[in-house]
């Protein structure tokens, strides 16, 4: 559940730290004062993008931090682990939102900076808003769909039958994709690239290596260049047998040091010749490096293919081959399995359409007890599960009609509901969901709207009643709801040092008694507690 909320520079909020508590709270105000902005900071909390309208005039960042007791919610414990979020289950679970006007918003949970996207999956395994608009997506099919399924608790049986049929669909595709092909001109093609991989015979990181070995080799031909020079200049025909003239033709040291040159020149020409040699078989593997990284280029060109998918995309051209040289075998296999699959698949929607009409019925009595205690004497509720084309999520159209009024036909929710009708369909369904959902805290912004007083007071006992099992915010402008509450907090502006202020405080008994006063327009109306 929510253990408290604390709320910075946020509009018209200054800084404030609210605690709740197990049951019913209840929040009224005057028009305008401000009730809307915990409704606001609830939606942060559960992912939803922010506004910079939302930090107040003056200041550069707004701040909003909440702690939950998640003590009994595994799920939330689970994801938090598998999220990479450190959470000891003695302590409370703590996310802080950063609203700033550079927009770098920031998230924490747990001290650990978090993503929006994380966000939007924790928050909602937290927080459950209902304000006045949440009726209207009862209008959509679906989403009655998904209220047969979740009262049924068949959501994970539908969500492996949904993971079946997206198998169900692949299988189709590749059978369409096989049976498009054209085996004689595709196969000529395939085994032409693929002799040409295969003669290569590429291996894992070659490119690198050979690259690696090029520079080296280069480097030293380089090299090699020069000795080859060197080696002319002392192989010229002229250099020895011109020093050797000179030599017979001096004496003394003239003569010593001639013989000591040619003795030098002759041994520098033989080391020469030897590195020449030695060296003649790295010239040949020069040659063959530059040739193999020039083959291995023109192949990724010509197949525009990059070096790090050369072998998966040679074991695919190997795939290919072997599907289309067997293409009518692998047709045939296809079409077996994708038969196989079809009726598994509709075998399982057969069962998921008989546990959906059984819980249909049950959660037609259900909402009609619950309708009728909340003002609707003569409320009937029917659900039509006609039989459709099998999708993601079965073989069935559900609909579901309301008669409001006794001697009227049932209508449908989509078209033919009024608005406080479907207000009151969406309560009802909430507290028979509020079990199902596993939510501890559930948030109704104005759910009471377009209902009468007699109405609202039906509402507020249900509210109390739903605080026994979970932990309950109302906003609520009906002193016959705010009545019930376990804890009854008032929002009110104020002027603070020349600026408006909201402020959120508890009242006391006293202080309830003449809020709900004030509510029902002067007249004294005491709480029930």
């Amino acid at each position: 559940m929510l253990v408290s909320l604390t709320l910075r520079n946020f509009v018209l909020i200054d800084q404030i730290t609210l605690p709740f508590h197990e049951g019913f709270h209840v929040l009224t105000g005057e028009t305008g004062a401000g009730k809307t902005l915990l409704v606001q900071a609830m939606h942060l909390l559960t992912g939803q993008k922010v506004s910079v309208d939302l930090i107040r005039h003056g200041e550069d960042k707004a701040t909003i931090e909440a702690l939950f007791d998640i003590g009994k919610l595994p799920a939330v414990q689970i994801f938090l682990q598998e999220a990479g979020i450190e959470q000891d289950p003695q302590e409370y679970l703590h996310i802080k939102r950063e609203l700033t006007r550079a927009s770098k918003n920031r998230i924490f949970i747990n001290s650990q900076l978090a993503s929006l996207a994380l966000l939007s999956k924790i928050g909602p395994l937290l927080l459950s808003l209902i304000g006045q608009n949440s009726a209207q997506h009862l209008r959509h099919r679906e989403e009655q769909r998904a209220l047969i399924d979740t009262f049924g608790d068949l959501d994970q049986e539908v969500l492996a039958f949904s993971l079946s049929y997206e198998e169900e669909k692949k299988l189709e595709d590749e059978l369409a994709h096989l049976e498009r092909k054209t085996p004689e001109i595709t196969l000529e093609k395939l085994r032409f690239e693929w002799e040409e991989w295969n003669r290569f015979q590429y291996q894992e990181g070659e490119e690198e290596t050979l690259f690696d070995t090029y520079k080296t080799l280069a480097q030293h031909s380089d090299s090699l260049e020069k000795l080859s020079r060197v080696q002319e200049g002392l192989d010229h025909p002229s250099l020895l047998s011109t020093l050797l003239q000179c030599q017979k033709l001096s004496e003394g040291e003239i003569s010593e040091h001639l013989g000591s040159a040619i003795a030098h020149l002759q041994e520098a020409s033989y080391l020469t010749s030897q590195k020449l040699e030695n060296s003649e078989s790295q010239a040949e593997r020069f040659e063959e490096v530059e040739e193999r990284l020039s083959t291995l280029n023109s192949l990724k060109k010509k197949y525009r293919i990059e070096v790090s998918e050369i072998l998966t995309h040679v074991e695919s051209l190997q795939r290919e081959i072997d599907t289309l040289e067997n293409l009518d075998l692998h047709i045939s296999s296809l079409k077996k399995k994708l038969k196989e699959k079809q009726q598994h698949n509709n075998a399982r929607a057969a069962t998921i359409t008989e546990k959906r009409k059984a819980s249909a019925d049950i959660l037609c009595s259900a909402l009609t007890r619950e309708l009728q205690a909340l003002n609707m004497p003569h409320a009937k509720v029917v659900i039509s599960i006609e039989p459709k084309a099998i999708g993601p999520t079965g073989g069935d159209q559900v609909t579901l009609f309301l008669a409001a009024n006794k001697g009227e036909v049932p209508a449908s929710l989509e078209s033919k509901t009024s608005g406080g009708e479907l207000s009151r369909f969406l309560f009802a369904v909430t507290l028979l969901l509020s079990e199902k959902n596993a939510l501890p805290t559930l948030i109704f912004d104005e759910i009471d709207s377009n209902v009468g007083g007699e109405t609202a007071t039906l509402v507020g006992q249900k509210l109390k009643a739903l605080g026994k099992h979970c932990q309950v915010l109302a906003i609520s402008h009906f002193p016959q709801v705010a009545r019930f509450a376990d804890h009854h907090m008032q929002i009110s502006k104020t002027e603070k040092e020349g600026r408006t202020v909201t402020t959120m405080c508890y009242l006391e008994k006293n202080e309830t008694d003449e809020e709900l006063m004030r509510m029902l327009g002067g007249t004294r109306v005491h709480s029930p507690k």
